[in-house]
C-alpha cells in the first residue's frame, strides 16, 4: 500500500511520541529526555530513553530504536502501513485511498466485512458461554480444567450449542448474509445447495486473532460425542482473512509478556496455552495443532530471539520438533526443547506439578542441538553406521546457519559431544559449504570473521562511541537542517570508521535524493540494514541538545576542515614518499603550506 510521504510526515508531526509510548511504558523525566524500562527486553534499570524534541526512542540496553511508527510496529507486531493507519486514526488524519482495481477494492471490502462479522459472532458465542443454560456442561468442563473467569474474559471464550442453525438464526435476526458467513467459514452449505448449517455445534469456542488482535477464525472443542464420531478439535477452514500457517494462538494477548521476558514458549494446543497463562506463565503461544511453518518462525523472530519448544513426548511430538528446529537455526533464533514426562502435556503437567517444577524444566531444557545429539545417541546407539545418522541429524541444524562465528561454535560443539574431528564435520556440510581447511578451523574462522567485521560492517562496535566523527554524525542527525553545509565538506576524505562511513554515505544518498536530511525518512531507508539503522538512532539519541545550534555547527565545520586538511596532507606525503614524478620538492612544499 502506497502512502504519500507528506501524509506520513503529517502523521508523525501530529503524534507526540512521548505520549504514545507513555501508554505502554511508565516514563519519568530525566534531563531533556524521558526514561523507563524497555518493553523489548528484560530490563531492570531504566535503559529506555524517549526524546520528545527529536521524536525518537532508543534503548541503550538492546539497541532498539526509531520513530513512533517503529515503536508501534515493534510493540504491537504491525506492518509499516498498519502502524501508519493506526497513528493516522489516532490523530484524526485521513489517508487518501490509492487507486485500486475494482477486484482489489472488492477483496479488501470483503475482508473487512468478514472481520466485522467475526467480531459480532465472537460476542454471540461469548455471551452464550456466560449466560446460556445450554452451556452448563461447557462451564463445568472449563471449571474442571481450572480455567478461571478472568481467562475466559481475556481470551473471549465462547459456546456454540448443539443446534444445527443457532448461529444462522442469529445472523438472520441481524439481517446478515449467510453467504458471507460461509466465506468466513462459520456455516457450511448443505449438500445440494439447499441452505446452510452451523459449522460449530456443541463446542467450546476459541476465537483466533491476528497479531493486531482482530478475530480472524475460530477453534472449537467438543464436549460430548453424539452418534457419529466427531473430531475433538475443529478449526475454521482457510478464508480470505485466515491462513493457519501464518497464525499463532495467543500471540496478540501474550506478545507484551514475551518481549518483557525476552523469551517465549511454543505449545501445540489451545488448552495447553490457557493452562500456562492460568498458572502465570503468560509468555506462550500455540500452533493450533499444526506443524510450525517458516511464516510462523518469521513471526516469532519479530517478537523475541529466545524460544522453548514444548511438544508431546510421543513419536509424533519428537518428529514435529525435529522438523521445526532447522527453521529456528536458519533464522538465527535461540531454541531449546522442553520434554515433559511421558503421558503429560503442558495442560496436565502444570496442573499436576505446578509452576516451580515447570520453571525448573525450562531452565534445564537442552538447546535444540543438544536435544538432537542426545536423541541420536539414545536412538541409534554406538554402531558406526548408526552414529552417522545422529551426525547427519545434527548437521541438518547447522547447515542453514549464516553467521560464520555461530556456525563454527556449533560445529565445535558437535565435535566435542560426538568425539569427531571438526574437519570431518565441515566436510560433511557438503561441497558448496566450503572445507574446514579453507576456513582454518575454529580459531581461523573467528579471526577471519573479526577481520571482516572491522573492515566492513561492524555496526555494533562501540570503539568510536566518543570519537569526534561519531559526534559530528550525531549532530547532523539531530540537527539535519545543517546537512547542506557539510555535504561538500570533504567528510568522505577522512571518515575512516567503517560503520560511520556507511552511515554518512546513506545520509548523503538520502540528501541527494530529497534535497534534505530527514531522520524519519532515513530510518525507513535503512530498514533493510537494521544494524546501521540502530547506529543512526543511537548516535542521534546520544547527542545532547544544543543551547546554540549555529555555534555548534560552526565548531563542527572547523573540526571537519581540520580533518580534511590532515587527510590531504597525509595523501601528499604518501605521494612524495613514493617518488611521484609529477611533484618536485618546491611543489610539495607549496601544497603543504597551503594546508596549514
Amino acid at each position: 500500500m502506497y502512502i504519500p510521504e507528506d501524509v506520513i510526515q503529517s502523521i508523525l508531526e501530529a503524534t507526540n511520541i512521548r505520549q504514545l509510548i507513555g501508554e505502554f511504558v511508565a516514563l519519568k523525566k530525566r534531563g531533556h529526555n524521558w526514561v523507563g524500562l524497555c518493553p523489548f527486553h528484560p530490563d531492570k534499570d531504566p535503559s529506555f530513553s524517549v526524546s520528545e524534541d527529536k521524536q525518537i526512542f532508543h534503548c541503550f540496553g538492546c539497541g532498539e530504536g526509531g520513530d513512533a511508527f517503529r515503536f508501534l510496529m515493534k510493540m504491537q507486531g504491525l506492518s509499516f502501513p498498519e502502524a501508519v493507519k493506526a497513528l493516522a486514526k489516532r490523530s484524526g488524519i485521513s489517508i487518501p485511498d490509492p487507486a485500486r482495481s475494482r477486484a482489489s477494492k472488492k477483496r479488501l471490502a470483503e475482508r473487512e466485512r468478514i472481520l466485522e462479522l467475526n467480531e459480532l459472532v465472537t460476542t454471540f458465542f461469548h455471551e452464550r458461554l456466560l449466560n446460556s443454560k445450554s452451556a452448563l456442561d461447557a462451564r463445568a468442563y472449563l471449571g474442571k480444567r481450572g480455567v478461571s473467569s478472568e481467562i475466559i474474559e481475556r481470551f473471549r471464550l465462547g459456546w456454540a450449542n448443539e443446534e444445527w442453525d443457532s448461529l444462522i438464526g442469529f445472523l438472520k435476526e441481524k439481517g446478515l448474509s449467510t453467504t458471507l458467513a460461509e466465506r468466513a467459514g462459520l456455516v457450511v452449505a448443505r449438500q445440494g445447495g439447499n441452505g446452510h448449517y452451523d459449522r460449530f455445534r456443541g463446542r467450546i469456542i476459541f476465537p483466533i486473532t491476528n497479531k493486531s488482535g482482530r478475530i480472524i477464525a475460530f477453534g472449537g472443542r467438543i464436549i460430548k460425542q453424539g452418534g457419529k464420531a466427531q473430531p475433538k478439535y475443529l478449526n475454521s477452514p482457510e478464508t480470505p482473512v485466515y491462513h493457519k500457517g501464518r497464525v499463532l494462538y495467543g500471540l496478540s494477548q501474550n506478545k507484551g509478556a514475551i518481549r518483557q521476558r525476552g523469551k517465549g514458549i511454543i505449545v501445540e494446543g489451545y488448552m495447553d496455552l490457557l493452562a500456562l497463562v492460568q498458572a502465570g506463565i503468560d509468555y506462550a503461544v500455540a500452533t493450533l495443532g499444526t506443524a510450525l511453518t517458516e511464516e510462523h518462525v518469521r513471526l516469532l523472530h519479530s517478537i523475541c530471539r529466545k524460544w522453548i519448544l514444548v511438544f508431546d513426548s510421543d513419536a509424533a511430538g519428537q518428529k514435529a520438533a525435529l522438523r521445526a528446529l532447522p527453521m529456528f537455526y536458519a533464522s538465527n533464533l535461540t531454541v531449546s526443547v522442553l520434554t515433559l514426562p511421558e503421558g503429560h502435556d503442558p495442560d496436565s503437567f502444570i496442573r499436576a506439578e505446578g509452576v516451580t517444577i515447570w520453571q525448573r524444566l525450562e531452565e534445564e531444557a537442552p538447546s535444540g542441538l543438544d536435544y538432537v545429539i542426545d536423541r541420536g545417541r539414545s536412538r541409534y546407539g554406538d554402531d558406526p553406521e548408526e552414529r552417522l545418522k545422529a551426525v547427519k541429524d545434527a548437521l541438518v541444524l547447522v547447515e542453514p546457519v549464516r553467521d560464520p562465528i555461530r556456525k563454527s561454535l556449533l560445529i565445535s560443539h558437535i565435535s566435542r559431544k560426538l568425539g569427531l574431528r571438526e574437519e570431518s564435520l565441515w566436510e560433511g556440510l557438503g561441497p558448496n559449504k566450503g572445507t574446514y581447511a579453507k576456513r582454518g578451523g575454529l580459531r581461523g574462522r573467528l579471526a577471519q570473521h573479526g577481520k571482516s567485521d572491522r573492515e566492513d560492517h561492524s555496526y555494533n562496535n562501540n570503539s568510536f562511541k566518543n570519537s569526534g566523527s561519531a559526534k559530528l554524525i550525531g549532530f547532523l542527525l539531530s540537527y539535519p537542517t545543517y546537512m547542506e553545509e557539510f555535504i561538500d565538506a570533504g567528510i568522505d576524505l577522512w571518515l575512516d570508521e567503517p560503520p560511520l562511513r556507511d552511515l554518512w554515505a546513506s545520509m548523503s544518498h538520502f540528501y541527494g535524493l530529497s534535497g534534505k536530511l530527514d531522520l524519519t525518512g532515513l530510518l525507513r531507508q535503512l530498514e533493510s540494514i537494521p544494524d546501521l539503522k540502530r547506529l543512526a538512532v543511537r548516535l542521534s539519541a546520544e547527542f545532547p541538545p544544543c543551547v546554540d545550534a549555529e555555534k555548534e555547527a560552526a565548531r563542527w565545520k572547523r573540526h571537519s576542515e581540520d580533518k580534511k586538511k590532515r587527510a590531504i596532507r597525509q595523501q601528499l606525503l604518501a605521494q612524495y614518499r613514493q617518488g611521484d614524478k609529477e611533484m618536485d620538492d618546491l611543489e610539495f612544499l607549496r601544497q603543504i603550506q597551503q594546508l596549514r
